[in-house]
């Protein structure tokens, strides 16, 4: 896979030096009350605030919450109760980065993309990654673009009964086609959808569930997040991706102008480009995420089989799809 970088231009932040006065010395007055003359003097002192986010203060960072293996949200027991943390292949991207620049962070979790971008805008989270549409999946203004962690080609995915030929967009004509929520890709895709196209918007499990009793024709998204969930449920003999691509889509690192860590953004952005000039290094990272997400699953039966029906599905870590 040919694995795209490019950074857009960004505007600079500068600290910002703030003067203040402080409080004037008084009079004296003697025991009799009598003023006592003295210079009142005032003292100016310069006082610079500087952007203390990855030293003073850790990066709150955070990756999508449900699209493995790029990212997800995950509970973890702690000394004061349980707390939801990002895993994936942009958290272990980012760890890798912000321990080479020794910067302190943190690394939280939401159970929803809105709540995260929510988070990001309001300046609660300083950092955020795997989106893949800036413009209409985060918004203008508040937040900054980094470069491409990659580019990802989305394809087409169908029970392996029957598929069809992919040759373009035009195949898809006359088809029920599914895209899944957690991709956060239709803004992308939506461009090309003609009036001859069905296209629907599906959690995982029903996407699955829809291509293989015949109520959908194709799934579309990226083959790093379908295969990562082909290999939770069992499925990945059952269904399969075309021949060909059927378009490229960037994957972002987005970092907010609504806290300090706006300033790191040139040396994050350095070094983002430094991890992808080393060849075939995201995409086998990414392969190893993908192993771990389905060794998980090595001892659960396969989706849709009477044992898996049978099985309580309430696992927080494992089994809850974004809706």
């Amino acid at each position: 896979m040919n694995y795209k970088t490019w950074m857009g231009i960004l505007l600079i932040s500068t600290a910002s030096v703030l003067p203040f006065v402080t409080s004037a010395k008084q009079p004296r007055r003697s025991a009799n009350g009598v003023l006592i003359d003295e210079p009142v003097v005032e003292k100016k002192v310069e006082q610079t605030r500087i952007a203390d986010c990855g030293y003073v203060r850790p990066i709150r960072v955070a990756s999508t919450s449900n699209n493995r293996p790029f990212g997800w949200a995950e509970w973890f027991r702690t000394v004061s109760g349980t707390t939801l943390m990002s895993k994936g292949f942009g958290i272990d991207m980012f760890e890798e980065i912000a321990k080479k620049l020794k910067l302190r962070y943190q690394i939280y979790g939401y159970t929803k993309d809105q709540e995260a971008i929510n988070a990001l805008k309001k300046g609660d989270l300083d950092l955020l990654i795997g989106v893949y549409t800036p413009n209409s999946t985060v918004g203008r203004g508040s937040v900054t673009v980094f470069p491409a962690i990659f580019s990802n080609v989305f394809t087409v995915y169908f029970p392996k009964d029957r598929a069809f030929e992919v040759r373009g967009y035009n195949s898809l004509a006359g088809k029920k086609g599914m895209i899944r929520r957690t991709e956060n890709i239709y803004p992308l895709f939506s461009q090309h959808i003609t009036d001859e196209m069905s296209i629907t918007l599906e959690t995982t499990e029903d996407a699955f569930k829809k291509l293989l009793n015949g109520e959908a024709d194709y799934l579309i998204g990226s083959p790093y997040s379908i295969e990562a969930e082909l290999r939770r449920y069992k499925l990945h003999d059952r269904i399969i991706p075309a021949e060909k691509g059927m378009f490229d889509a960037t994957m972002f690192m987005v970092l907010t102008r609504a806290t300090d860590c706006f300033k790191l953004k040139d040396m994050l952005g350095a070094e983002i480009e430094a991890y992808n000039s080393v060849p075939n290094k995201a995409n086998k990272q990414i392969r190893k995420v993908i192993d771990e997400w389905g060794e998980r699953f090595r001892d659960t039966p396969a989706w849709g089989s009477e044992e898996a029906q049978n099985k309580d599905k309430d696992d927080p870590n494992t089994n809850k799809d974004e809706s």
